[in-house]
């Protein structure tokens, strides 16, 4: 036994909200769980589906009302398999146009409940129940198992290709759109695609129906971009944070002073304190990947590198000498092994 679907739960709103307070919640609820927004989040894909399912059924004020009539009696109507309340020799139809709704969005058909109700096999017992009752029902089985059939088919979507899309780190920084041709049927059309900014390494963008068609006449499939995102010269990514490593010269460690770091932004001056080792980390707050997900941005983390000059003049050797010979502190001495 499939377990009841309590659709104004799915989408928020009470039992006798509107049709513009249904509408408002599904369009809000569409956007926070589609799947181009959680790429990497399969309980998302999930979240949507049972939403789209919600919104096709009170959408519909038929289809609602036939909801509404099932109450705590759901069981009964679906262990009868005779339909809605009222008899099972009525005759019903179902409108599987859609009425704007997109079947593909759903990547792959409604749940147990759905179908038992409103969709897929609803035809077959149908059938089954008025073959009972004689006098040409044999005919109408046959009948109503053709429209079965079809009805069926339109929920064969068609498979889903991927291929790979190479940006740029200062791409997945800032955003970037993408001219893509697409050859179908040997048809070729460009499509402009826009990247978002804060994309990362392996995300996936969707293309609605540019996958590889039905092959009973249903939804097309989808076409998956795999986002590979070059690596940078100068920062590396970790999340939504970047690092890097800042060169400076034994005078700006010992004495500090101003220095200027990059950034996707441009140069950022900040204040290099004074008797700064190597390997300290200064933070750059707010400088580094936008977020995919939400608002904001990572941070910059800069690596102080000291860097010793290659060339030395005479005197500069001397200075060198003499600081040497009176500094006698030992770094290595508190290394415990």
């Amino acid at each position: 036994m499939v377990d009841y679907k309590d659709y104004y739960k799915v989408l928020g709103v009470s039992k006798d909200a509107t049709q513009d307070d249904i509408k408002r919640a599904y369009r809000k609820l569409a956007r926070k769980y589609h799947p181009d927004a959680n790429p990497d989040n399969p309980s998302a894909e999930e979240k949507f589906k049972e939403i789209g399912e919600a919104h096709e059924v009170l959408k519909d004020p038929d289809k609602r009302k036939r909801y509404d009539m099932l109450g705590s009696n759901w069981k009964q109507y679906a262990r009868a398999g005779t339909g809605w309340p009222g008899g099972g020799s009525r005759t019903y139809t179902y409108d599987f146009s859609g009425g704007g709704f997109n079947f593909g969005d759903l990547g792959g058909g409604f749940s147990d409940f759905f179908e038992m109700f409103f969709g897929r096999g609803a035809d077959e017992r149908f059938s089954s129940a008025t073959s009972q009752f004689g006098g040409g029902a044999g005919t109408r089985t046959k009948q109503r198992r053709k429209s079965t059939w079809r009805t069926n088919a339109a929920y064969q979507k068609g498979r889903d290709i991927q291929s790979n899309l190479n940006i740029t780190l200062r791409e997945a920084y800032s955003g970037t759109r993408r001219s893509l041709r697409l050859q179908k049927d040997g048809k070729t059309r460009t499509v402009s695609l826009k990247i978002p900014k804060g994309i990362k390494n392996g995300g996936k963008i969707r293309i609605s129906g540019e996958g590889d068609r039905s092959p009973a006449g249903g939804p097309n499939g989808d076409l998956y971009l795999i986002v590979n995102v070059a690596s940078h010269k100068f920062f590396t990514r970790k999340g939504d944070d970047l690092y890097c490593d800042i060169p400076v010269t034994i005078k700006e460690a010992l004495y500090g002073g101003k220095i200027d770091i990059p950034t996707f932004d441009g140069m950022v001056t900040v204040k290099l304190p004074a008797r700064t080792q190597t390997g300290k980390n200064l933070r750059l707050k707010g400088k580094g990947m936008p977020k995919l997900k939400g608002s904001g941005y990572g941070n910059l983390y800069a690596k102080i590198k000291i860097v010793l000059p290659e060339k030395l003049t005479g005197e500069q050797k001397k200075h060198l000498e003499d600081f040497a010979k009176s500094y006698n502190e030992n770094p290595r001495k508190n290394i415990l092994v």
